[in-house]
C-alpha cells in the first residue's frame, strides 16, 4: 500500500496532517492527479466546524491544479503529464441535470473533500487525488500560465461570476457587492470584465474594504455607516442595477433588496446559515431575486479570460505555505480572517 500526506478530518473541530492511502483509479473514466497547488476555502472551515453536515473521516479540499499521473482506460482527452484544473464538484455531463445545464447537481457526481454523504470523492489537500469523469470536467492549463494564475477560476471566481452572469450586468451599470471575503473579492475582479460604471462594496472589515478598493472597487462602505444612504448618494438616488450578496446574512440580503433601483437584479451567492426573513416592502420595484450554486461551466470561459490577460486573480493570494504547514494555515483562516484572503498550499514543496 502506497501512502501520501494529506489533511484528514477525523471529527468535528479537528484536522490533522497524516499519512493516508494513496487514491487509486476506481472507474475507467477516472484519472490520478499529482496535486501541485491547492487552496483553503471557507467551506473547508464550515465542514470542520460542522456547519456543513457530513460524516467525518476523509481528506479535505476541493480546489486544485495538478499533473495527471495515470488515466483510466476509457479516458480519451487526457494523458499522463497533462497539467489540469478541475471543478470542486466533478460531473459526468450525461445525466439529466448535466444535460439541462445544472452540472453542479450531477446525479453521478459529488464534491471533492466532502465525505461519503457527498459522493465520497477524495479531497485535494493532499499530494495526490482521484478525479472522476475526467473527460467531462477537466481542463488543460495553458503552459504559459502558472498555477497561481488559474487556481481560483474553479471555485470562487466561477461562483462570483455566476452572480454577474445571472444578473445580466451590463457595461455602464452600477453593481453593489455585499461581503468582501474571497468570493466577494473574486466578484469584484470578474465584474470588471463587464465594465460597470461603479463597483460599490459593503463590508465590516476596514482591512478588506481597503483591499477591495485596491483591486477595483470604486466605492467602499463600512457596515458601521448608513449603508442605504451612501448607496443612494453614490447612485444619484437611482439605486443599484445589480446586487451580489456574498455574505448570506439577513441584514445584507434585505439591504441589497432595498438598495436596488427599478427593475434591479439581485443574486445571492453567500450561503445563509439560517432562514432569512425577506421584507416585502419592495414589491413595487419589479426586482428580480435569484440564488444558487456557482455554475461550474464558467470555469472554461474564466480560464480563457486569464489566458487573454483580461482577468488577474493573483491579488487574492495573501499567503503561500507548504502542505506540511496546512494545519497552521487552517488556524490562520479560522482565527485571523482580516489577515487572509486566500492561502495557497503547495503539496510538492
Amino acid at each position: 500500500m502506497f501512502t501520501i500526506k494529506a489533511l484528514y478530518f477525523p471529527e468535528i473541530n479537528k484536522v490533522e496532517l497524516k499519512n493516508v492511502e494513496k487514491p487509486v483509479l476506481r472507474n475507467s473514466t477516472d484519472v490520478i492527479v499529482k496535486v501541485t497547488t491547492t487552496t483553503i476555502c471557507g467551506s473547508d472551515i464550515h465542514i470542520i466546524k460542522g456547519a456543513i453536515p457530513t460524516e467525518p473521516g476523509f481528506v479535505l479540499g476541493h480546489e486544485y491544479v495538478g499533473i495527471i499521473e495515470s488515466v483510466g482506460k476509457d479516458v480519451k482527452n487526457f494523458k499522463a503529464g497533462d497539467r489540469v484544473i478541475g471543478p470542486p464538484a466533478p460531473y459526468c455531463g450525461k445525466c439529466e441535470p448535466c444535460k439541462n445545464g445544472y452540472v453542479s447537481h450531477c446525479a453521478n457526481g459529488g464534491i471533492h473533500g466532502a465525505g461519503i454523504t457527498r459522493g465520497d470523492i477524495p479531497g485535494v489537500h493532499a499530494e495526490y487525488t482521484c478525479v472522476p469523469h475526467a473527460d467531462s470536467c477537466l481542463l488543460k492549463v495553458p503552459d504559459n500560465l502558472t498555477d497561481e494564475q488559474v487556481i481560483f477560476v474553479s471555485d470562487i471566481a466561477s461562483t462570483g461570476y455566476t452572480g454577474i452572469e445571472h444578473s445580466g450586468l451590463k457595461e455602464g451599470e452600477t453593481i453593489v457587492i455585499f461581503g468582501c471575503g474571497p468570493v466577494g473579492m473574486a466578484t469584484i475582479l470578474t465584474a470588471k470584465l463587464h465594465n460597470p460604471d461603479k463597483i460599490i462594496v459593503v463590508e465590516k472589515s476596514e482591512t478588506r474594504l481597503k483591499k477591495a478598493l485596491k483591486i477595483g472597487a470604486t466605492h467602499a462602505i463600512s457596515t458601521d455607516e448608513d449603508v442605504l444612504k451612501n448607496i443612494a448618494e453614490y447612485t444619484n438616488n437611482k439605486g443599484a442595477d445589480v446586487v451580489i450578496d456574498a455574505a448570506g446574512l439577513d441584514i445584507t440580503i434585505n439591504q441589497g433588496i432595498d438598495c436596488l433601483g427599478i427593475g434591479g437584479r439581485m443574486f445571492l451567492v453567500g450561503i445563509p446559515k439560517k432562514p432569512i426573513n425577506i421584507q416585502s416592502n419592495n414589491f413595487y420595484k419589479n426586482i428580480t431575486f435569484s440564488m444558487g450554486l456557482g455554475d461550474l461551466k464558467n470555469i472554461s470561459g474564466l480560464l480563457h479570460q486569464v489566458n487573454e490577460g483580461n482577468l488577474d486573480l493573483t491579488p487574492l493570494i495573501s499567503h503561500t505555505m507548504p502542505l506540511d504547514d496546512i494545519e497552521s494555515a487552517i488556524d490562520l483562516v479560522q482565527n485571523k480572517p482580516d489577515e487572509v484572503v486566500k492561502v495557497i498550499i503547495k503539496p510538492q514543496l
